[in-house]
């Protein structure tokens, strides 16, 4: 396209000087003070071109210059069509991207809505159990108060004087009693440990919960806020 507007534009250039030339020869008559003789003038120019090559010359730019437009109009329409093609699979990409944007967000929400009723459940379950750790260990000292109470009894008992010290009912049941109030205390302070170790490991888990809802809060803010509404918002796919 710039040969052919190069080759126009010298022929067009060419031919306004030679109309501005033969305009200036017509105008010149007899009495114009600028005529003069020259020698050699009737002689051919050896650079003079016939006039069926003029006429050629001239139609070939003409139709150099037709084709090549022709070509650039193709060529372009052929650009429109991969430019079109182009935008639409951009456009397409975008809302394939929007949706799996918007389907992430949804999942993200719906799994950090599952940790918090988790975590919930959680801080349900420890205050229950630090509530039964408060009662197992009240129970703890009602019964370590009875197995006072009983030693103190069979310790007095052990001061009985001489033949007194009769090993009679009430001496075996206060140590009967001593050893039920002894076992009792033994699963009491087994279900206290059981108690604290199950307590370890909920406060094990609030802890993993609370980092994977911060987790996923930090998610849902950098897919959503940061990224789907903020810079993808700033997108703008214009139709060619």
């Amino acid at each position: 396209m710039r040969k052919a507007r190069y080759l126009l534009d010298r022929d067009l250039k060419d031919k306004f000087t030679a109309q501005s030339i033969d305009e200036h020869a017509i105008d010149l008559s007899l009495t114009n003070p600028s005529l003069y003789l020259k020698e050699g003038v009737t002689h051919v120019n050896p650079r003079s071109v016939s006039e069926p090559f003029w006429e050629e010359y001239s139609d070939e730019n003409i139709k150099h210059a037709e084709a090549q437009r022709l070509n650039a109009v193709q060529l372009r329409n052929v650009i429109d069509g991969i430019l079109k093609k182009l935008v639409a699979d951009i456009k397409q990409a975008v809302e394939k991207t929007r949706r799996s944007f918007d389907r992430r967000i949804y999942e993200s929400k719906q799994a950090k809505q599952t940790l918090e009723s988790q975590l919930r459940d959680v801080h349900l379950l420890i205050d229950q159990l630090e509530e039964s750790i408060k009662n197992t260990e009240k129970a703890i000292r009602d019964k370590e108060q009875y197995l006072k109470l009983a030693h103190t009894r069979l310790d007095i008992r052990h001061k009985r004087p001489n033949v007194e010290l009769v090993y009679d009912a009430p001496q075996k049941r206060l140590i009967e009693e001593i050893r039920e109030i002894e076992c009792e205390i033994q699963r009491l302070q087994e279900r206290l440990n059981e108690s604290h170790v199950r307590l370890r490991n909920l406060d094990r888990d609030k802890l993993i919960l609370e980092k994977d809802i911060e987790t996923k809060t930090n998610t849902i803010f950098v897919d959503e806020v940061e990224c789907h509404e903020g810079l993808r918002k700033s997108i703008s796919i214009e139709d060619w």
